[in-house]
């Protein structure tokens, strides 16, 4: 599996090998089943965080926190049910327990990305990170 570089744009298809790769069926039954309500995007990394620093910052693998923790993440927040805040509150837990136990971060920084995205990543800023940003 080749994994986006920071600026490439993922188109749908491509985001449908990355959710296999990532076993995230629910949105791959959700992309099929209506390809055409979504836009390719920008993989920006870690969102609002250079990834440059990110290894020397939380001392973590850079590496590991972008394409283990990031990566799937964004796909969740991409291709994410428009006003389902359930659904999204699973998916940051989710971004919290691959923090801490597939790129090792501590509990009280990973604690923090938690709460940086529950608070950046809201719907309705409309942002280019912002749950449901795939959606056309």
């Amino acid at each position: 599996m080749r994994f986006p570089k920071v600026g490439d744009i993922i188109a749908t298809e491509e985001a449908l090998e990355l959710c296999k790769h990532f076993e995230l069926d629910y949105l791959i039954a959700r992309i099929a089943a209506n390809p055409d309500r979504y836009k390719s995007w920008e993989f920006d990394g870690c969102s609002g965080l250079p990834d440059e620093i990110m290894g020397f910052f939380t001392g973590c693998n850079w590496e590991d926190i972008t394409y283990k923790c990031c990566l799937p993440h964004d796909l969740c927040y991409a291709y994410g049910e428009p006003g389902n805040d359930m659904e999204r509150k699973r998916v940051d837990q989710n971004f919290y327990n691959d923090l801490v136990n597939k790129a090792g971060m501590k509990k009280w920084l990973a604690s923090a990305f938690l709460e940086a995205v529950r608070i950046g990543g809201r719907e309705e800023f409309g942002l280019s990170f912002s749950w449901g940003f795939a959606h056309k």
